[in-house]
C-alpha cells in the first residue's frame, strides 16, 4: 500500500482577511457614533442634575435659616454660584459656593434665583433651559420654589 500525505495550506486568504477587517471597521464606526451620542446625552443629564442640586441646596439653606438670610443661585456661562443675600450683586461673597458646568452645554432662561427665608418661595420663578448636541432639558421653578425637571 502506498500512503500519500497531503499537505493543505492552513492560512487565511487575502479575501478572508479583507472581509474580517471590513467587519471590524464597520463595528468600530458604529460604536464610535453610539459612544459620542451616549457621552453627549450623559453630559446633558449630569449638568441638569448639577443645576437642580444647586437650586435645591440654596432653597434648603434659605428654609433652614442658615445665616439668617435669603439664599440664591446665580447661573452663568460655565458655573453655578450658590450665594447668601438678597441678590447676587448684594451677596455675602465669603459664603459663595461655586460649581463648574461642562463646556459642552449651554444654558438660557432664568439666570438668578433667590429663595425667601423659612418659606423657600421665590419671586424669580421661571425656566432654565439646558442644551447640547443631544437634546434639551427644561428645569422649571415655580413661585413656591418647587423644582420640576
Amino acid at each position: 500500500m502506498d500512503y500519500q500525505i497531503k499537505y493543505y495550506n492552513r492560512g487565511f486568504s487575502l479575501v478572508e482577511l479583507l472581509i474580517v477587517i471590513g467587519i471590524i471597521a464597520l463595528f468600530a464606526t458604529t460604536s464610535t457614533g453610539v459612544y459620542y451620542s451616549l457621552r453627549s446625552n450623559t453630559s446633558l443629564e449630569l449638568n441638569t442634575g448639577s443645576i437642580v442640586e444647586a437650586v435645591r441646596l440654596a432653597q434648603s439653606s434659605a428654609q433652614s435659616g442658615k445665616g439668617d438670610a435669603k439664599w440664591g443661585v446665580k447661573i452663568s456661562a460655565n458655573q453655578l454660584t450658590i450665594f447668601e443675600g438678597n441678590s447676587y450683586s448684594a451677596r455675602n461673597a465669603s459664603a459663595d459656593q461655586v460649581y463648574g458646568i461642562s463646556g459642552d452645554v449651554s444654558m438660557s432662561g432664568v439666570s438668578e434665583i433667590v429663595f425667601e427665608k423659612v418659606t423657600g418661595a421665590t419671586t424669580g420663578a421661571g425656566t432654565i433651559t439646558v442644551t447640547n448636541g443631544s437634546g434639551v432639558r427644561n428645569i422649571i421653578i415655580n413661585e413656591k420654589g418647587t423644582v420640576i425637571y
